[in-house]
């Protein structure tokens, strides 16, 4: 018996779909989960740095006209530490306003991991900055 080799077997293209197959989930796939993994922290971490903002710029203004910029930057590092942020990770500045009807405006910024990897860390980091201003009551006594 002798069989014939078919054609369509002895293609030298045999084989290039399971190549297809391993490029497509290195370049699809893989970068997709990687940004899947990050969003999670990035939204934590904005989150921490707007609570952190807003508490500072509060500490501050009920402190009025004696605003102790320490204790609103501890304020806002201890609502960032409450929120899974690490001081490290957290820059705080504090602007108070001396006059009636101005504004105390506290600015936080926050380290983001550009790569996470649940279970091994992160990679490479990108800051993001928010603030949160409040106004000085008008009729508040000094």
């Amino acid at each position: 018996m002798n069989r014939a080799v078919s054609p369509r077997l002895a293609s030298p293209a045999a084989g290039f779909v399971a190549i297809e197959f391993v490029a497509g989930v290195a370049l699809l796939f893989v970068p997709v989960l990687l940004l899947v993994a990050a969003l999670p922290t990035w939204s934590e971490r904005e989150h921490a740095a707007v609570v952190a903002a807003r508490e500072a710029a509060r500490s501050a203004a009920a402190d009025w006209p004696n605003v102790d910029i320490a204790a609103a930057r501890a304020v806002a590092e201890q609502a960032a530490v409450n929120l899974g942020v690490p001081v490290t990770d957290l820059t705080v500045s504090v602007s108070p306003s001396l006059d009636r009807g101005g504004q105390i405006r506290a600015t936080v910024t926050v380290v983001m991991p550009a790569l996470v990897l649940p279970g091994i860390g992160t990679h490479a980091a990108w800051h993001w900055t928010t603030s949160y201003a409040l106004r000085v009551d008008d009729y508040r006594s000094r």
